[in-house]
């Protein structure tokens, strides 16, 4: 599976990930976006956030 990793402090792109998904048709994920996850997991916190790409909304 292909995926596009953005890189980068570009907060604003958490949110524009999920529309990227949509038209590309394959994930997209902000380094942020990812980082903000793997916290939130690390902590106990399994929240699913709706929004923001797959990472958040599905693991």
């Amino acid at each position: 599976m292909d995926a596009i990793v953005q890189v980068g402090t570009n907060l604003p792109m958490a949110r524009v990930a999920g529309i990227a998904e949509f038209w590309l048709g394959k994930p997209v994920a902000a380094l942020n976006t990812a980082t903000y996850w793997h916290a939130l997991r690390q902590c106990g916190i399994d929240d699913k956030v709706q929004g923001f790409g797959r990472l958040l909304a599905e693991f």
